[in-house]
């Protein structure tokens, strides 16, 4: 009778929970791109993810019922919503992020195009693995020559080397560039024009119109390079995947001597 009762018991514990899945896409309403890094949780139990960079996500083996997801982005209003979900089915819930305007008497503040990508960059810092600092491309708006390197000394702890007016190299806590590893969406980039036999990325020939944002990491982790003994620089390149519509940006420029202003 013992042996029994303790296979009953051992039953009622081996049992699974009913569980299911739950999964989504987060965009962002005002630009019409896809978020990434936004954390995405469930009040009841310790279950939480972060979207992809197509901004989609996916919950698995959630206890069935009725739930309270709650989503989270630097910027953002934090959202919540309810959904229901049955044991071995699956829920789609997506969300749209967008800042509400400000309303103060007669002035309304609204987000710029600046200030998304300065979200961009603070939420990817503050759920990085190690110590990085991300810059989105358009945070400083125009940059001289449309160079990378004219972009990276606007970053702590970076030191780029001009040759010529023009910016050719970056070294990192004062290590010397061949020993920071250049990489386009984590492959190395090598370039030819700088000549020798050293691993120096010439920044003269990488322009800025396919990059979406750069990544300073200053603390090399394991799957790092063995030459990265200060850390090394990510550039994330752009992708039609990142945005819902199709997008055409473009600049127009004039230049004019002195105040002679005839074509």
């Amino acid at each position: 009778m013992l042996a029994a009762l303790l296979f009953f018991v051992t039953s009622i514990h081996g049992e699974a929970l009913p569980t299911g899945t739950i999964e989504g896409r987060v965009i962002n309403s005002r630009t019409g791109d896809y978020v990434e890094k936004a954390r995405i949780t469930v009040d009841s139990g310790n279950f939480e993810t972060f979207t992809d960079s197509g901004g989609q996500y996916r919950l698995r083996n959630v206890p069935s019922g009725k739930l309270t997801l709650r989503i989270i982005f630097t910027g953002q209003e934090v959202q919540t919503a309810n959904v229901e979900l049955t044991a071995g089915s699956t829920v789609r819930r997506d969300f749209e992020l967008g800042v509400a305007p400000v309303k103060l008497e007669r002035f309304t503040v609204t987000s710029s195009k600046e200030m998304e990508g300065a979200a961009i960059a603070i939420n990817q810092q503050r759920f990085a693995p190690n110590i990085v600092n991300v810059v989105a491309a358009d945070e400083f708006g125009s940059v001289l020559e449309n160079n990378v390197g004219d972009f990276l000394k606007f970053l702590p702890g970076l030191t780029v080397d001009f040759i010529g007016g023009a910016a050719r190299s970056v070294s990192m806590g004062g290590v010397p560039s061949e020993y920071v590893p250049i990489t386009v969406g984590g492959f190395d980039l090598s370039t030819v024009s700088g000549g020798g036999t050293t691993r120096n990325v010439d920044f003269h020939t990488i322009s800025m119109n396919n990059i979406a944002r750069i990544e300073a990491l200053h603390s090399p982790t394991p799957e790092s390079p063995g030459s990265a003994l200060a850390g090394s620089i990510n550039m994330v390149p752009r992708s039609a995947f990142d945005y819902s519509k199709p997008v055409f940006n473009y600049s127009a420029f004039l230049m004019m001597r002195d105040n002679d202003r005839h074509l």
